[in-house]
C-alpha cells in the first residue's frame, strides 16, 4: 500500500503545528497557575482540568506529527530517526530537539501521576521541564520545519515565545519579594 505524500506530509505540518500550539497553551496555564490568576466566572479547578487536558491534547498531537514523518514516502526516516536523538539523517540537531521536546513532555505530563509519590516540591522542579519543551519545540520547528519562514508561522513563534517570556518574567517578579522576605515597592 502507498501513502499519499500529500496527506501524511500534510498531515505532519498541520499535526506538528497544533502541537507546538497546544505546549504554548499548556506552558501559558501552568504560568497562569503558578501566578493564581483567579475569576470569578472561571474557577482555579477548571484552569487546572484544562491544563492537564491540554497537555494531554499536545502529546496526541505530538505523536500524531512523529508518525505522520515516519510514515510519509518522501522524508524517508527511519523509525530509530524519529524516535533517537542525533540519528536522523536530515537536520540532525534540529530533528533531535524535537525528539528530547517530545519525551520531556511525556515525562512533565506522567510526573502528574506520581506527584503523590514525589511530593509537591520534587514535582514542581520537575515540572521546570517544561520550559525546555517549550524552547526546544521552537527551536525544533524554526529548525526543520518547512513553514518556518512564512510570515504567519514566524508571527505564531514570536507571540508564542513573547506571551511565555512575558509570563515568566511577571513570574519572577512575584516570586522574588517571597524568597527575600522583603516587600515589593512600587512607585509611580
Amino acid at each position: 500500500m502507498t501513502l499519499d505524500h500529500t496527506l501524511t506530509w500534510e498531515t505532519a505540518r498541520v499535526a506538528g503545528m497544533l502541537a507546538y500550539a497546544l505546549v504554548t497553551a499548556s506552558v501559558t496555564l501552568g504560568l497562569l497557575l503558578s501566578l493564581k490568576a483567579t475569576s470569578e466566572n472561571w474557577p482555579r479547578f477548571i484552569t487546572n482540568e484544562l491544563h492537564r487536558f491540554v497537555t494531554l491534547v499536545a502529546l496526541v498531537f505530538t505523536g500524531l506529527h512523529t508518525i505522520a514523518v515516519l510514515l510519509d514516502p518522501f522524508t524517508g526516516f527511519s523509525l530509530a530517526e524519529v524516535l533517537l536523538p542525533l540519528t536522523a539523517h536530515y537536520r540532525p540537531l534540529w530533528i533531535a530537539m524535537g525528539i528530547v521536546s517530545a519525551y520531556l513532555l511525556v515525562a512533565v505530563w506522567a510526573s502528574e501521576y506520581v506527584r503523590k509519590r514525589i511530593g509537591y516540591a520534587w514535582w514542581r522542579r520537575f515540572h521546570y521541564l517544561a520550559f525546555a519543551v517549550f524552547l526546544l519545540g521552537t527551536l525544533h520547528g524554526l529548525g526543520t520545519g518547512s513553514d518556518s519562514a512564512q510570515p504567519w508561522a514566524l508571527a505564531l513563534y514570536a507571540a508564542a515565545g513573547g506571551l511565555v517570556t512575558l509570563l515568566i518574567a511577571a513570574r519572577l517578579v512575584v516570586a522574588i519579594p517571597r524568597r527575600t522576605g522583603g516587600v515589593a515597592v512600587v512607585t509611580r
